[in-house]
């Protein structure tokens, strides 16, 4: 099932897996992150509900990445447009993602616009709001996540 409102957003490897994240912890690279039901369940069954949770200067967003954002921070999806690789890659000078499949990247603060393809449309962004120190989905992603089916 795709990400709900209401969902808390958790740390979706390592150690922590499952775990919410909380503002504090969002500092630098982005993080990992799947979407958990408040009944529990992680949506970890689909990287199309894996996303990668930044902070950034809100100055520097453009206007839409403000709509989706809260305050600093903003979600993306982490499947890439192009072929649906996962985008793992981070270039914090240029404030790009970077997919390691075919060198597309996108810029967090304009929207995750294709700043380098051959990704042909920017991330899906699914938009949070801050519960106390906590992460929950507040709506429904920008877009369809993902390449465009065949």
């Amino acid at each position: 099932m795709k990400p709900q409102v209401d969902d808390v957003l958790v740390h979706a490897f390592g150690e922590h897996a499952g775990v919410p994240i909380v503002a504090t912890e969002v500092v630098g690279a982005p993080l990992n992150a799947f979407p958990k039901a408040p009944d529990g369940v992680v949506r970890d069954g689909s990287l199309h509900n894996q996303l990668l949770l930044l902070r950034l200067e809100e100055e520097a967003m453009t206007a839409k990445t403000q709509r989706y954002a809260s305050g600093p921070f903003v979600a993306y999806s982490a499947s890439c447009t192009h072929t649906g690789c996962e985008v793992s890659g981070w270039l914090p000078e240029e404030r790009n993602l970077v997919c390691p499949c075919h060198g597309s990247r996108f810029d967090i603060a304009d929207a995750a616009r294709v700043a380098l393809g051959p990704a042909p449309k920017p991330l899906a962004m699914l938009p949070i709001e801050r519960a106390g120190e906590l992460f929950r989905v507040s709506g429904k992603f920008s877009r369809r996540v993902g390449p465009e089916p065949l």
